[in-house]
């Protein structure tokens, strides 16, 4: 499902950047770093050992993608972000290939499990999203996790459809709410100049400065977004909603 969101990815090498002193700061201390503006942010981090940097300029484009074309993706790309930091366009000017990919995000789905409870999707074919959580492979980590545990607990093959109800309601919450979270972020960073831009902006201004902080409109910072994020276990989860649906015992075959 199109989503009027488009990203261009590009990779520079390291060594250009270690021998620019206006850069060198990038690599020596590796981190995610983030710029964001009107309809547009770039998220850049080091990959391959730190042998290479890694770019993805995410924007708001509702263009046919067939209409794009290859040989001015790089013109237009820095294009898009002319007049942005002068270390950050720098390093674009470096980028020499790069690729523009239509970001798409998941329709919601009825049903995971098929009606004959032989066979279930998982992963991006359930639940696709937009990478602004970075969020979508652990999602079909958790996916991975949840049915493994699920399936553990049942003592017989008349009880593998209601686990499978089990796991594909918990799954679709799950899931769903991390879509969620990952279009919010595509609004949060691209807000436009004016009253929101600057409540965000002030929000994140302990991060910045390196003070403490109880909250922040960066949903990659803020300490109880985190927790949900990074705390959530998916296991535990499957289990307790078994033993719910084991209580019920309408739903559950013995």
């Amino acid at each position: 499902m199109a989503t009027g969101f488009a990203a261009y990815r590009a990779t520079v090498d390291s060594a250009k950047m270690k021998n620019d002193p206006e850069l060198r700061w990038l690599l020596e201390k590796p981190s995610l770093n983030i710029w964001i503006g009107p309809n547009r942010h770039v998220m850049t981090y080091t990959i391959a050992a730190g042998e290479s940097f890694n770019l993805v300029l995410s924007h708001v484009d509702h263009t046919d993608p067939a209409t794009w074309k290859p040989e001015n993706a790089i013109k237009d790309m820095r294009e898009y972000f002319s007049g942005w930091d002068p270390s950050l366009t720098k390093v674009i000017g470096m980028i020499e290939k790069t690729l523009k990919w239509p970001l798409l995000n998941g329709s919601h789905l009825e049903r995971w499990v098929a009606p004959n409870n032989k066979m279930l999707i998982i992963g991006d074919a359930a639940h696709a999203m937009l990478p602004y959580m970075s969020q979508g492979a652990a999602m079909a980590v958790e996916d991975a996790a949840a049915l493994a545990a699920v399936l553990s607990l049942i003592e017989s093959s008349e009880q593998i459809p209601s686990a499978l109800k089990v796991f594909e309601t918990e799954r679709m919450k799950r899931s769903g709410q991390m879509q969620s979270a990952s279009s919010l972020n595509g609004k949060i960073w691209h807000f436009a100049d004016g009253p929101e831009q600057s409540l965000r902006d002030e929000s994140m201004k302990p991060e910045v400065e390196g003070k403490s902080f109880s909250w922040s409109a960066n949903q990659w910072s803020d300490p109880v977004t985190q927790w949900w994020a990074y705390g959530y276990d998916a296991e535990k989860e499957v289990e307790d909603a078994w033993e719910v649906a084991l209580k019920q015992g309408s739903e559950v075959a013995s």
